[in-house]
Order: C-alpha cells, then sequence, then structure tokens
C-alpha cells in the first residue's frame, strides 16, 4: 500500500471495470474456439485465464499465432452481435469523482474505434479528459507506455495517479508506470489472481472505491 491520500488522477480501465463486457467475451471466445475445432472453455477457466492482453490470452487458449490476426477479426464481428452495458456502479461512480474534482481518463487495451463508440452510446465522452487504447501491440498492458502517456497529457505526477483495472496485467502495468494499482475484484474467483500481483488497493465494487478515493482526497 502506497499511500491513501492526495489523489488527483483516477484512470480507468474500460471492459470488466466500466462496461459489463466480460460475459460478451466469453461467448465470443467460445464461438471461436468452436470454429477451431476446440474445446469451449467453462466460465471458471474464462475468469481465470482472461487478459486485456488479448495476444496473452490467445497463447494461453493453445491458438497458433498463425491465426492471430484471423482471430482478431472474427472477435471484432462476432463482438458486434452481442450487447454490452455498463456495470450498474460505473456511472455513478464517474459522476462522483468528477463532481469531488478528479481528473478522470480512460486506459484501455481495446481498440480506439470499438471503445469510442461504446464510449459514445453511453455518452460518457464528455466525461474523461482523455482517452488511450491499444492500437500497437507492443504498448498493450501490462506495458506501461499508455499509462505513461495518459499520466503526461493531464499533466500529473504518476505517484498523484491510480489506475483502476480487473485483471494481473493491469495491476502489472499500474506497477510499471510507477502508478497507484487499484483492483476491482467483482467475482471471487479472479480476487486471488488480482491479490497475488500485491496491488496498492482491492475492492469489490466501484462505489466501496470511489468512497475511498473522495473521503482520502
Amino acid at each position: 500500500m502506497r499511500r491513501s491520500r492526495g489523489f488527483v488522477g483516477v484512470l480507468f480501465d474500460w471492459d470488466g471495470v466500466l462496461l459489463d463486457s466480460l460475459g460478451a467475451s466469453f461467448r465470443v471466445y467460445n464461438r471461436i474456439l468452436g470454429r477451431l475445432g476446440s474445446e469451449a472453455l467453462t466460465q471458471d477457466e474464462f475468469m481465470r485465464f482472461q487478459s486485456p492482453n488479448w495476444y496473452e490470452f490467445y497463447a494461453k487458449l493453445g491458438i497458433p499465432e498463425n491465426l492471430w490476426k484471423t482471430v482478431d477479426g472474427e472477435w471484432v464481428r462476432l463482438y458486434k452481435e452481442e450487447k454490452t452495458g455498463l456495470h450498474h456502479d460505473a456511472l455513478p461512480c464517474l459522476m462522483r469523482l468528477r463532481a469531488s474534482g478528479f481528473k478522470l481518463a480512460l486506459v484501455s487495451n481495446g481498440s480506439k474505434a470499438r471503445v469510442e463508440t461504446e464510449l459514445a452510446r453511453f455518452k460518457l465522452v464528455p466525461v474523461f479528459q482523455s482517452v488511450t487504447c491499444g492500437e500497437k501491440k507492443e504498448e498493450l498492458k501490462p506495458s506501461p507506455v499508455m499509462l505513461e502517456r495518459t499520466v503526461r497529457r493531464l499533466g500529473l505526477r504518476a505517484s498523484d495517479v491510480v489506475y483502476v483495472g480487473d485483471a494481473p496485467a493491469d495491476v502489472q502495468a499500474a506497477m510499471n508506470a510507477g502508478v497507484v494499482s487499484v483492483a476491482i475484484a467483482r467475482e471471487p474467483i479472479i480476487e486471488g489472481r488480482l491479490r497475488a500481483e500485491n496491488p496498492d488497493y482491492v475492492f469489490g465494487g466501484l462505489k466501496e472505491m470511489a468512497d475511498f478515493l473522495i473521503e482520502a482526497k
């Protein structure tokens, strides 16, 4: 645990933290695995293996690297058929933090086209002062590059910023970038994976996290 007071900026991951999209991803990946002739994942297996760095996920699933681009395209196509929504605590958390004077930004491994379309659908574009998406394989989390770039854009010090994620790669990226790591463990099955990365803080949801940040400000 690094510090408990004085945070200024809050950077959020998108999928799983604000957007309730893991169920959609689970269904899409199983459709892809079926087309590849591979055994479907159970929900527990998906939660244990899934990563915001989908290339790491492909490797864990045993998908040959020469098929990764094909899988990328198929995922985008099939995901468009899914319906997703915000987590119930996402919008209240964002509004409370914004009203309390925090600088808010989004840092996601998701493609810019997809994430920006979803932000527009939920009317969240004005909420964030910066949106950074994963467009280059080498910059995907757990690389710190996108987080470092966002901290510079906001004109803040890394030690004044928290990054809120829900996967081990999010915690690793935060640590690599020198920002404070906040893990959201909505499901017990993922909590152990998150705690194994020694994040600075772990919360069961965004309301609990917002309460803490606002009280500590």
